[in-house]
């Protein structure tokens, strides 16, 4: 019999809905298991940090601005 998933943000308590492994979002590849809530938070949270971080320039920038390089390859 295996023991029953806890979501590793149970410590910040209001967990809700079913705990499951989920996709891994950062390149480690590793899962974790996470209630439904706390999946929409970390979804979210990827969301603004992708908006805030983006992989390509921004249309408007400039490396003459502040005389900062921008690494296409995103790495």
């Amino acid at each position: 019999m295996s023991e029953p998933l806890e979501c590793i943000e149970a410590f910040a308590g209001a967990c809700e809905g079913p705990v499951e492994y989920r996709h891994a979002l950062s390149a480690s590849g590793r899962s974790f298991p996470r209630c439904a809530r706390h999946w929409a938070q970390r979804l979210e949270k990827e969301q603004e940090l992708s908006r805030r971080y983006p992989v390509r320039p921004p249309a408007d920038w400039s490396p003459l601005d502040a005389g900062e390089a921008w690494d296409e390859e995103g790495y």
